[in-house]
């Protein structure tokens, strides 16, 4: 879940981060076999790096990891 903040945040090429590339973010972080919170961490720590710690709007993240049950 995400607030319109984190797809109209630049990145560092002064770019829009936009639905496309946020998803493609979380897609190969999942891929990659990272978990919710590290994929979470890095992703907020992208956004502020580009923004050189100073958002323009609001920006909201929230991650889930689902786990099925063994067996």
């Amino acid at each position: 879940m995400y607030t319109d903040g984190i797809t109209e945040a630049r990145t560092r090429e002064a770019r829009l981060m936009g639905l496309e590339r946020f998803a493609d973010y979380v897609i190969r972080a999942t891929a990659g076999g990272e978990l919710a919170p590290e994929s979470l961490r890095r992703l907020i720590h992208s956004i502020l790096d580009a923004q050189a710690e100073r958002l323009r709007d609001d920006a909201t993240l929230l991650m889930f990891q689902w786990r099925p049950p063994p067996g």
